[in-house]
């Protein structure tokens, strides 16, 4: 990973919920965005940034550690979690 190290990026998750991030993969462009709703769960949410800005994950949760366990084990990076292939995201922002 350039730009952050995975254990700054997961940790900046787990503490802050991000709140937001922007990296790149297979030169693509990505936002993770964390807010907190009105119903009191937090909503992580990553969409491709295209001009559908498709959304590739969303969850969620009471906590930032429920919505990072989530995002950990997502298999959405065609098809490999993100520690599969930290080595080919690039954090631009957060």
């Amino acid at each position: 990973m350039k730009g952050n190290t995975i254990t700054e990026f997961i940790n900046d998750l787990l503490i802050y919920g991000g709140p937001e991030k922007e990296f790149l993969f297979q030169n693509k462009r990505y936002f993770l965005e964390t807010t907190a709703k009105d119903s009191g769960l937090l909503e992580m949410s990553i969409f491709e940034v295209s001009d559908t800005d498709d959304v590739i994950f969303s969850c969620s949760g009471k906590s930032f550690q429920e919505c990072t366990g989530q995002f950990e084990a997502a298999k959405i990076f065609d098809g490999k979690t993100i520690y599969d292939v930290e080595d080919e995201i690039e954090v631009l922002f957060g």
